[in-house]
């Protein structure tokens, strides 16, 4: 419980600290949408962690005693990821939830659906339920509620709430406003490759193993 405890308490701390900078990147932004994009940007940097271990305790062993930082890292991904819906429902969308699919034209004068804008943040959506899930079932509780292979089941599925969340980004930082400032964009595309690789490599490792 000692342990536990404490791994928690650091990946916390690390969570809010990488959170402020993030912040402080972005200084020359809007004060709401400055703090949202710093939690988002925390969730997605901790959800590439978990991904990136998982991939490489495969053919690293000596990686395997870290895999218990998955849990803390995957909570912490779903807190600043609800926080960072919180942000955008109180400071953005001031809860008035249609503005998750429509945007204000100045031509028309009134809000109208925005195709890409709506998917983009069905996908936000989706992925922030999925990660909720992980991020409550996180616990020995759930693991004898739902039974081990259950668990695992629900929990083994990261890959697929990992893709959600990076075509999420991916739409914001390059879509929805092609001028965007948001310095992010190189390092996300450098991310994505260099987890695609990994993972191509550790497939490649692991099959060649297994012959």
């Amino acid at each position: 419980m000692g342990k536990t405890l404490s791994r928690h308490m650091l990946v916390g701390a690390l969570a809010i600290s990488f959170t402020v900078l993030f912040y402080l990147s972005r200084s020359q932004w809007d004060t709401m949408h400055a703090w949202n994009r710093a939690f988002a940007d925390v969730s997605l940097l901790f959800l590439s962690i978990i991904m990136l271990l998982g991939a490489l305790s495969k053919v690293l062993k000596a990686l395997n005693k870290w895999l218990v930082w998955r849990r803390d890292f995957g909570i912490w991904a779903g807190v600043t990821a609800i926080i960072h819906l919180l942000i955008i429902l109180n400071g953005w969308v001031e809860w008035q939830l249609f503005r998750f699919f429509y945007v204000f034209s100045p031509f028309v004068g009134d809000w109208v659906l925005h195709p890409g804008f709506a998917l983009g943040n069905i996908i936000g959506i989706v992925a922030l339920v999925y990660i909720i899930i992980l991020t409550i079932t996180s616990n020995e509780i759930s693991i004898r509620l739902l039974g081990r292979k259950s668990w695992l089941y629900v929990q083994q599925k990261a890959h697929i709430l990992y893709l959600l969340v990076i075509l999420h980004t991916a739409y914001f930082l390059f879509f929805h406003n092609p001028n965007s400032t948001n310095w992010l964009r190189t390092p996300f595309v450098i991310l994505i490759v260099g987890i695609w690789l990994t993972h191509l490599v550790v497939f490649f490792i692991h099959t060649k193993r297994m012959k």
